[in-house]
């Protein structure tokens, strides 16, 4: 009987360490009871234990600006616990698990940058002395696609930062130098649908942009940083008949996606010797038409042609350039807004009014109808309001391109000229048929 006994002890044993699985139940989207099998397996555990990561962790709004730096953890409150094992964060820096690894978990936060793929950023302290955090990208099995680096911050020098602009698919960096004066070294970076990261451009922004100094300052006294603006619509310019000031146009990012974005104007006048702002004019994108999407925004000028309205009153005016990207209907405007300075600020007078229009449409190879109207403006001898009026000379041309009997193209253009004229109404210049 004690033989029997054991044999079934044994057998119980034997049978108790045969891997399990185990049934677990689950509630679905419409709230139905839905059973599920778990297997006990460390893959499958791992996508289990990210998957929740990933809804646990905190996400921010785009874009977003990352400024890592060691001033944003003085409070311990700031700290966040970080999943390491499930991120893999082993697989961007090896020596993580390392004895007597130097780096600490600061915090993480989530991004939505795409359906098809999971953005997470971690932050990291490595040793005393540096901080700095890193965009990963998942697919939907919590295996990392790509990475780079967004912000960094070192306390042993305080001469190197690093700091990043993000949008859905695109990451603007600045690496920032102190030395002898601030160096900006501007890199974009493509996220592409897959999630993975492509070096598109770099530059160094004292080179690129006229009177860098004083535009730093600016930006300064606006409360902005470089990575809030469009860079490269950055204007600036000495006019004649404003001979102490600069005026400097510059563009705020408000949004920002693929082939898109939308632009605040900041527009100001700046003392020379002081580098004090003297005059300024602010519009958000939601009335001053500062949108680029399939009609791209492409330049903004400074009109350096004198605009004597008024006795002792000289307007300047910014003109915006748009370009069509369809080939089959090609597009093209611009626009030419007045301001004068008014007390301590600068009053819009003329309103995105169209100086130059192309467009058209064709089948690309020949035949098709494309017009170009093209606008000057004369100041006239006539006064409303105590303004003087503005003729405004219209040149059109309409082209017709057919094919002749010989399969050769044939382009047919007429001209016309047209006369309108804008009045000042006490606030701004509004067109008048004569």
């Amino acid at each position: 009987m004690k033989l029997v006994y054991a044999t079934l002890l044994i057998l119980l044993v034997s049978c108790d360490q045969n891997p399990k699985t185990e049934r677990k139940l689950e509630v679905t989207e419409q709230g139905a009871p839905a059973e599920q099998l778990v297997s006990k397996g460390n893959d499958t555990q791992k996508n289990i234990d990210f998957d929740a990561v990933i809804t646990m962790t905190k996400t921010k709004q785009l874009p977003h600006i990352d400024t890592t730096n060691f001033d944003l953890f003085i409070d311990e409150d700031n700290l966040g616990n970080i999943e390491s094992e499930s991120l893999r964060i082993e697989k961007i820096y090896p020596d993580f698990y390392a004895e007597g690894s130097k780096y600490q978990s600061m915090t993480s936060y989530r991004l939505e940058l795409s359906p098809n793929y999971h953005t997470v950023v971690v932050t990291f302290k490595k040793g005393g002395l540096e901080m700095e955090s890193t965009l990963i990208n998942y697919d939907l099995e919590g295996n990392i696609v790509d990475h780079q680096l967004i912000a960094y911050d070192e306390i042993a020098e305080g001469m190197t930062r690093v700091v990043s602009r993000i949008s859905e698919n695109k990451i603007t960096t600045n690496r920032i130098f102190w030395t002898d004066k601030k160096e900006i070294g501007q890199e974009e970076y493509s996220i592409q649908s897959d999630g993975k990261i492509e070096a598109m451009d770099s530059k160094i922004l004292s080179e690129t942009l006229p009177e860098y100094p004083l535009i730093l300052s600016v930006m300064n006294a606006l409360g902005l940083q470089p990575l809030e603006v469009k860079a490269d619509l950055i204007a600036s310019k000495t006019l004649d008949h404003y001979p102490s000031g600069e005026i400097v146009v510059i563009p705020e990012i408000v949004d920002e996606g693929e082939h898109y974005f939308e632009l605040n104007s900041h527009i100001v006048i700046v003392d020379h010797q002081t580098g004090d702002i003297t005059h300024s004019f602010f519009e958000s994108a939601k009335t001053n038409h500062w949108i680029s999407d399939a009609v791209v925004l492409t330049e903004i000028q400074i009109d350096t042609s004198p605009y004597n309205l008024s006795e002792g009153s000289s307007a300047f005016g910014i003109r915006v350039r748009y370009h069509g990207m369809s080939s089959a209907n090609p597009y093209e405007n611009e626009t030419l807004s007045l301001f004068i300075k008014s007390g301590q600020e600068l009053h819009k007078i003329l309103n995105n009014f169209s100086v130059m229009d192309y467009g058209g449409e064709w089948d690309t190879s020949c035949q098709g109808e494309f017009y170009r109207t093209e606008k000057v403006l004369i100041l006239s001898n006539e006064q409303t309001n105590g303004w003087f009026d503005v003729l405004v000379k219209s040149k059109i041309v309409k082209t017709i391109n057919e094919e002749d009997g010989n399969g050769k193209c044939i382009s047919k253009e007429t001209t016309s000229t047209e006369t309108t004229v804008l009045k000042f109404n006490g606030k701004e210049y509004k067109t008048h048929k004569i």
